[in-house]
């Protein structure tokens, strides 16, 4: 379940970098129970969306420079083997592409 924590990490962060309430990087990342360098690889996470994230040493806060919202929404759903199966095709699945021709897996 580690890719559900990091996204309520994700979520979290993004919060409380609204409110401007991180305080310093090393504050920040003892709020979130990470290390330092932990904390900056989340941010670029962060980075990689295309927020604008600043730090201000004055506020002690990072924030964003402009607006920015980050929404994330996932959903996990639990299925049994025989589900699986159905899913993938079962053992004759054929690929079709989009023209109608068939491919060969083998």
């Amino acid at each position: 379940m580690n890719f559900v924590k990091q996204i309520e990490r994700i979520k979290k962060m993004h919060k409380l970098i609204c409110s401007e309430k991180t305080g310093t990087p090393v504050v920040f990342a003892r709020k979130l129970s990470l290390s330092r360098s932990q904390l900056y690889n989340e941010l670029e996470v962060i980075k990689e969306f295309n927020a604008p994230l600043k730090y201000c040493k004055k506020r002690e806060s990072f924030y964003y420079e402009t607006s920015f919202d980050l929404i994330v929404n996932y959903s996990l759903k639990t299925i049994r083997n025989d589900e699986s199966t159905e899913i993938f095709g079962g053992s004759n699945f054929r690929p079709i592409l989009v023209d109608g021709s068939l491919i060969s897996l083998l």
